[in-house]
């Protein structure tokens, strides 16, 4: 045996080599550590004691100087980030990043790679988005990605098929919606913005043939039973895919993030950034200047003022992802309820779901909400129907802005909340064309929320209106009976994820301990403020907020004027449903993005429908400063 030098020495049991290979492993920070390979060809000694097997923790302090942790450990429990765990993800990652920086997209190979991306987007809070986007240059990957997935020599009609790679075309739109931002925007080549809307638009006109919701929006009450053999899909189109992936070392089941959604986004900022530099069409000059003109002139409300115009053209805009660019706070904290949806929204017949966390935190929607929705011309829509062969873009569409103020209320433990009537035909579920809620209910507003009465049932139920910036969110009483009241059964608001002991003793299985709010149902009311009412249009809006999922429904009503009664004492089916519309979506960090459709054709028919994405006001860009 030969004696060992003194720089071997440092493998026995002393931390200073330790110390050696961590610097050299995160200097420089982006990319992989190949600094390390050197000292671990120095000698078998030294290579032994640094292998992964015989030194997991020193790979998992690596990742963490590497990449981001704070939600993983926040999401799930210690045993997803356990020394050998992380060291497992650390080698993962890189080979997913190396994949993505050789820039090349292909089919078979790029799974592990988008979800690696995708996941580490969701964990974002900085150091994920530097080693993606500053080292692996992710965006113009994603676009190569999506390009490559939705090219017409790859699908015999002209709009891009799902049976090509699902999954894929869903993770890389999303990718490309993530990596966005008003930077890159503005300096995209005039043929990359292109070739983006180009490669979203079918899955906006044709909406209706992509995933959109986690489980079909005909059903309120979800799980369903195990004798419910079968689903009504109402309008949500086909079901998100569900698949299972490696990660942190273990497998976890998960479903694919819908697609329509983030081509609806993509498009939003794009279109809007177009009209950055495009001068409003001459036409408007026939508008009215002013609304104080248009009051002169004695027009009809509502009118169109080329004021409206130029602040729709130019001011309303939609927030675009937050990536915590400023390293400031924990911006993975916002997209904590986006991870609990994939994990927990598997399957509309899961009883058990033990990682069902927070999917709609409480006062999500309250405020005023701007934006617009897309408006296909109905006969081109129509025809496109019939002729699956159509180009969609041969569809045209019309942006209309959208502009309201949203309310919660909330059914708390210690009353009943409204049922949710069934479908008036026979396909079954719940009544999506009124958005859940029971026809020709009517509703008083008092002080502290709202005095419903449902004549199917003949009884009253009461909704305290949630006040999330007040010391106290509900009327005193109901904070006092909320805090010495029985322990409730709805919505958690916060929660932590545990471990228990399987069967076998040696496995442990993650679940979520749930803190209960004490809502047991939400209801959103919504109305359009005068200004935007008399450009616009006056609407009413009245919906609900489907636990399982945090899907939010929304049954848009016109109505005459500011001096018409805004939220409807009653919610009937008059003239067939005509002029009446139902949003669907879901809340996507600070914006409200889905479909809207008709509610004169039938459910089971492919009615008149569009996208829309809504803004929160005062965190949506509306300055020309910002625009």
């Amino acid at each position: 045996m030969h004696s060992q030098s003194s720089f071997e020495r440092l493998a026995n049991h002393n931390p200073v080599l330790d110390h050696i290979a961590f610097y050299l492993a995160v200097d420089p920070f982006l990319g992989p550590p190949t600094h390390l390979v050197s000292l671990l060809l120095t000698c078998r000694t030294v290579h032994s004691h640094l292998s992964v097997v015989n030194n997991s923790r020193l790979y998992a302090d690596i990742f963490r100087q590497k990449f981001d942790c704070a939600a993983v450990e926040r999401r799930l429990s210690p045993k997803w980030t356990s020394p050998p765990c992380l060291a497992q993800e650390l080698r993962s990652r890189f080979i997913a990043l190396k994949h993505i920086r050789n820039g090349k997209p292909s089919l078979p190979s790029d799974r592990i790679a988008l979800w690696n991306a995708y996941l580490m987007m969701l964990e974002n809070d900085g150091r994920n988005e530097q080693q993606l986007v500053s080292w692996a240059n992710l965006p113009s990957w994603a676009l190569d990605a999506i390009v490559s997935r939705t090219s017409p020599s790859r699908s015999p009609c002209n709009s891009p098929s799902l049976r090509v790679d699902p999954e894929g075309i869903s993770l890389a739109v999303w990718l490309l919606w993530m990596t966005t931002s008003k930077g890159s925007i503005g300096s995209e080549a005039a043929t990359t913005r292109t070739a983006i809307i180009n490669a979203v638009l079918p899955f906006i006109v044709r909406g209706y043939q992509f995933p959109s919701v986690f489980a079909p929006d005909a059903h309120f009450y979800l799980p369903l039973c195990e004798e419910h053999e079968e689903v009504t899909n109402g309008f949500s189109g086909p079901p998100p895919l569900v698949t299972q992936i490696s990660y942190f070392g273990h497998k976890l089941p998960i479903a694919v993030p819908p697609l329509t959604p983030a081509a609806l986004l993509n498009f939003a900022v794009r279109r809007e950034s177009w009209q950055d530099n495009t001068p409003l069409p001459p036409r408007i000059s026939d508008l009215p200047a002013t609304r104080e003109e248009a009051i002169a002139r004695n027009l009809p409300s509502p009118r169109l003022t080329q004021e409206d115009v130029r602040e729709f053209h130019y001011l309303t805009r939609t927030s675009f992802f937050e990536c915590n660019r400023n390293g400031q706070g924990a911006a993975s904290e916002r997209l904590d309820k986006e991870w609990f949806r994939l994990v927990a929204c598997l399957t509309p017949w899961a009883v058990d779901r033990p990682l069902k966390g927070v999917v709609y935190p409480l006062g999500t929607l309250v405020g005023n909400w701007c934006g617009r929705m897309l408006v296909p011309d109905m006969h081109r829509h129509i025809a496109a129907i019939i002729d699956q062969r159509m180009p969609p873009t041969s569809v045209p569409l019309v942006q209309e802005r959208l502009c309201c103020r949203f309310e919660e209320h909330h059914c708390l433990m210690f009353n009943e909340p409204l049922l949710a009537p069934p479908c008036p035909s026979e396909l079954g579920g719940e009544d999506i064309f009124n958005a859940w809620l029971p026809r020709d209910l009517r509703f008083t507003r008092r002080t502290d929320g709202l005095e419903i009465f449902d004549p199917s049932t003949g009884e009253n139920t009461w909704y305290e209106t949630y006040h999330p910036d007040c010391a106290l969110p509900y009327s005193a009483a109901a904070c006092e009976r909320l805090r010495t009241g029985s322990e409730p059964e709805w919505c958690s608001q916060s929660s932590s994820v545990m471990q228990e002991d399987t069967e076998d003793g040696d496995e442990y299985e993650d679940f979520v301990e749930e803190k209960s709010s004490g809502v047991q149902d939400i209801i959103i009311t919504g109305e359009t403020c005068e200004k935007q009412g008399e450009a616009w249009g006056y609407y009413s809006y009245i919906g609900r907020v489907r636990s399982w999922d945090g899907l939010v429904v929304l049954l848009r009503i016109p109505v005459r004027n500011i001096h018409t009664q805004l939220i409807t004492d009653q919610i009937n089916n008059e003239n067939n449903g005509r002029g009446r519309w139902v949003f669907k979506g879901y809340v996507h960090q600070r914006s409200l993005v889905g479909r809207w459709r008709d509610t004169a054709t039938a459910m089971q028919a492919v009615g008149f429908e569009g996208g829309f994405v809504l803004c929160k006001e005062n965190e949506a860009i509306t300055t020309s400063s910002d625009a």
